[in-house]
């Protein structure tokens, strides 16, 4: 069994070029590869700020549990408002993008093994 707390995690930058002057978009691997998981990683993101991820798409799902503060998650299908204890399903080479909305929103994302590619 592997256990690691969230605080001593490495926090990475990953806010997007035309965003910085208005917040910060971070994530910390908390499992995955590196700790011997066979099928699955996991990430937390924090977002702060007026601020969203890159809009974007994948080649894999990802599933995404809202922790703290709200945001939206917006698709090709539309915009959905964001709050804690909410879950999400990004299916394959969906486009999406999560938006902060307002102080914070920090989530959990879940991605397969493997497309540690951020």
């Amino acid at each position: 069994m592997y256990t690691t707390d969230l605080k001593k995690t490495e926090e990475i930058d990953i806010t997007p070029d035309k965003m910085k002057e208005k917040g910060r978009v971070t994530v910390r691997w908390l499992l995955g590869e590196p700790e011997g998981a066979p099928n699955f990683e996991m990430r937390y993101f924090s977002l702060t700020g007026d601020v969203a991820t890159d809009w974007h798409s994948h080649d894999w799902e990802h599933e995404v549990f809202i922790v703290a503060g709200k945001g939206k998650c917006r698709s090709e299908d539309g915009e959905r408002d964001l709050k804690p204890g909410d879950a999400v399903f990004v299916a394959s080479g969906e486009q999406h993008h999560f938006i902060c909305g307002g102080e914070k929103l920090d989530f959990i994302c879940v991605v397969p093994r493997g497309t540690r590619n951020i």
